[in-house]
């Protein structure tokens, strides 16, 4: 029998063992499409893994700097509220001791009056 090549292929050549022989050379082809698929795969897996882990990463500091920023902007009012309410604080303060001492005035001067010059 000849072959597509030119080969002549005696009767040995063909039956169980060339089957065997084939079918094991197509199970070895077959490993290496599977392993090199598998290994594209893992590429792929890991270099997706890498895009997540990055991106995760800048997410995480954009939140991060956000937090930092809304949190120095909150410090900063709460220090401006701070001072308002002890500006108010030292007003009514000077209100209180203004308004105690006109009234120890008056009270003063209606002492003076009650207890004035004795009657002749």
């Amino acid at each position: 029998m000849t072959t597509n090549d030119g080969s002549t292929v005696t009767g040995s050549d063909v039956g169980p063992a060339s089957d065997a022989a084939n079918g094991s050379g197509a199970a070895a082809r077959l490993l290496e499409i599977a392993a090199r698929n598998a290994d594209e795969l893992l590429e792929e897996a890991r270099a997706e893994a890498d895009e997540l882990t990055r991106a995760a990463r800048e997410e995480a500091d954009r939140l991060v700097t956000t937090a930092r920023s809304e949190a120095q902007q909150l410090r900063a009012d709460l220090e401006e509220e701070r001072a308002r309410r002890s500006a108010e604080i030292a007003r009514l303060q000077q209100m209180e001791e203004d308004h105690r001492e006109r009234v120890r005035r008056q009270l003063k001067d209606l002492l003076a009056q009650i207890e004035g010059p004795p009657p002749s």
